[in-house]
């Protein structure tokens, strides 16, 4: 199974997090194979937030026709 809407959240920060932290040690160490891999793992990190962000969408739309079907069941 997936993981949650928060949860992808959360691990979207922690990822942009470490991927900021392995792009500058890489500039300050002139390594352009580190600064790419954190580059790359913003990348990721902007991945999961959108993920999150598409799950909460879809649990909203959710929640809205649920509560649609349950006032056409009580109008019948």
């Amino acid at each position: 199974m997936s993981d949650s809407g928060p949860e992808n959240a959360v691990k979207g920060v922690v990822e942009d997090a470490k991927g900021k932290a392995k792009e500058v040690a890489g500039i300050v160490t002139n390594n352009d194979g580190l600064r790419e891999e954190g580059r790359a793992q913003q990348d990721k990190a902007d991945a999961q937030r959108d993920v999150a962000k598409k799950e909460a969408e879809a649990d909203a739309a959710r929640a809205e026709a649920s509560a649609a079907e349950a006032r056409q069941k009580s109008a019948e």
